[in-house]
């Protein structure tokens, strides 16, 4: 727990610093904008539409999504209610519908609960489940773990000795780096209720669950304590853990309210260690960018854009807070921005819907109203960020109108092969996409098969084409062909029998959509320097994308 006592001195004087104000972009198409799955159902409740069959009106717990489908289990009934559930519901992305998988009170399954740490396990293939609370009028912290099997619709109670204290709030995501679970943080006691109050008690523990067992890590570096944060894996190229967000209220003020701290910190798990990635500290106004809510959400990794979005939740502006003040720019419980934070640049963009103004937070977004506390994930096979269930104060009874909302561009950045490339003196020649064509990122792509001795020319056209080289040169190579138009091309200095080769993307949407064709040229080269022989790779058609 914070020491109250050391922490005060020397806030106190910072006490007038508060977030800049946000500048925002719009959150419209082409670029990534939310929509509703109308095939999924209306929320229970909803008096407009078609009702299919949906998961009940629900919220408080994690969302766990597996290549086709986001799993619902439990949580809290209703807009925040003591009523739990231990239900699961299954949304298959591909069909845009719910489904109950085992009813609630079902023999052979977890308990009811909320607050609990749930996620997928791409490997095994299963929902794993840990901890929570109960709710009710005197909740109890559980420490239990489940894992559900899809493939027999059934869960398995894993009893291990080891397992970490009981707690809520906590966060898990799958680890590369072993192959397991990684959990961290969570309230491991619930405060009672006295005056002046009593301040909670918050982890910073880092646990690992690795065949059936829990064990505790002790990283050399580690985040604070807190609860309510997001963990999400980069199953892209960064194949690491990231973890954002959170709260901590342990600090008694002067006036004994529990100060409440909202994190804006974004940390990276390697599998050993935990390494800073992003911060913004509002008492010492140091950091750069930052997120526009950091609890009562659930971030979402998209591999595709390689991007953590984090939609909604609580605004961090807190009228009783002494130290830790905000601003009113990011007020609403919850709010209508979407923060993302670019893995290539380590930095947050705040995005907003242009039909509620500046002030997002504070009016109904038309399409996807004001949801908090939903469950989240994101579907390989749809590409797509979806969230289901949670609440939504503004709406009938706190009900979000359609159960599920989808988030993605609407202009996907796409590398695609064509041609092949021919065999050169050291080999077959490749060109392999690194990246995608985003707008505002870098392009790159890697040729490989080039011999020791030899240049490489990168061209970039607006056509296809399909030339013999040898009807060009005669120096080309049989079976080599220049398959793009050679509107611009670059000098390419090959080391080790391979080269990248770089595009600036344009910022804007002005170019979005549009194709361009790459390949590369080779060059050989005898010892005099001479040139002996023309061949080339396959090319790459490369559509830019709205990022």
């Amino acid at each position: 727990m914070r020491s109250t006592a050391i922490l005060l001195p020397l806030l106190a004087g910072s006490a007038l610093a508060q977030l800049p104000a946000p500048t925002l972009v719009a959150r419209t198409a082409p670029r990534a904008a939310w929509t509703a799955v109308t095939s999924a159902g209306l929320s229970t409740g909803a008096t407009t539409g078609t009702p299919t069959p949906n998961a009940t009106f629900r919220c408080d717990n994690p969302g766990a999504a597996s290549q086709t489908h986001l799993y619902v289990f439990g949580g809290s009934l209703g807009n925040n209610t003591a009523t739990t559930a231990n239900d699961l519901w299954a949304f298959d992305a591909l069909a845009g519908t719910f489904t109950q998988l085992i009813p609630d009170g079902a023999v052979g399954s977890p308990a009811a609960r909320g607050r609990a740490c749930i996620a997928w396990n791409p490997l095994s293939q299963k929902v794993v489940l840990f901890g929570g609370d109960t709710r009710g009028a005197t909740p109890t912290l559980l420490n239990d773990t489940w894992e559900y099997d899809p493939s027999t619709n059934t869960w398995t109670n894993l009893v291990t000795a080891n397992a970490p204290s009981a707690r809520r709030w906590a966060a898990m995501a799958f680890d590369p780096a072993t192959g397991g679970m990684v959990l961290f943080g969570g309230e491991t006691a619930i405060p009672p209720a006295t005056t002046p109050p009593t301040p909670p008690t918050y982890s910073n523990e880092t646990w690992l669950l690795l065949g059936g067992n829990w064990q505790q890590l002790t990283p050399s570096t580690t985040p604070p304590a807190r609860s309510l944060h997001s963990m999400v894996t980069r199953t892209d190229a960064f194949q690491d853990v990231l973890l954002c967000g959170g709260s901590d209220n342990s600090i008694l003020n002067a006036n004994n309210v529990l100060e409440q701290i909202r994190f804006l910190d974004v940390w990276r798990w390697t599998g050993t260690d935990w390494s800073l990635l992003s911060n913004f500290d509002v008492v010492s106004q140091t950091g750069t960018t930052f997120p526009a809510s950091s609890l009562g959400n659930q971030a979402v990794y998209d591999p595709l854009r390689s991007r953590l979005v984090l939609q909604g939740g609580n605004g961090h502006t807190i009228a009783s807070n002494q130290i830790f003040l905000y601003g009113s720019s990011y007020g609403g419980s919850p709010t209508n921005y979407t923060s993302e934070f670019d893995s290539f640049t380590n930095s947050w963009t705040i995005y907003a819907s242009p039909t509620t103004g500046t002030t997002p937070f504070n009016n109904n977004d038309a399409v996807i109203g004001r949801i908090s506390r939903y469950f989240g994930g994101f579907v390989a096979a749809t590409g797509k960020v979806y969230k289901a269930c949670g609440q939504d104060p503004v709406r009938s009874g706190s009900r979000p109108t359609y159960s599920v909302y989808q988030y993605q561009a609407t202009a996907m950045a796409t590398a695609t092969s064509y041609g092949a490339g021919c065999t050169g003196s050291a080999g077959p020649l490749a060109l392999t996409a690194d990246t995608l064509p985003w707008t505002t990122r870098t392009f790159a792509a890697t040729g490989t098969g080039y011999p020791a001795n030899a240049l490489a020319f990168g061209l970039v056209g607006f056509a296809a084409t399909s030339l013999p080289l040898n009807s060009l040169s005669p120096l080309g190579v049989a079976g080599c062909d220049l398959l793009v138009s050679a509107d611009v091309s670059l000098l390419l200095l090959p080391t080790g029998g391979s080269v990248v080769q770089t595009i600036g993307m344009p910022s804007g949407t002005a170019f979005v959509g549009t194709v361009l064709r790459i390949q590369q040229v080779g060059v050989e080269l005898n010892l005099a320097a001479q040139p002996t022989a023309l061949t080339s790779t396959n090319a790459l058609a490369i559509a830019i994308g709205a990022l």
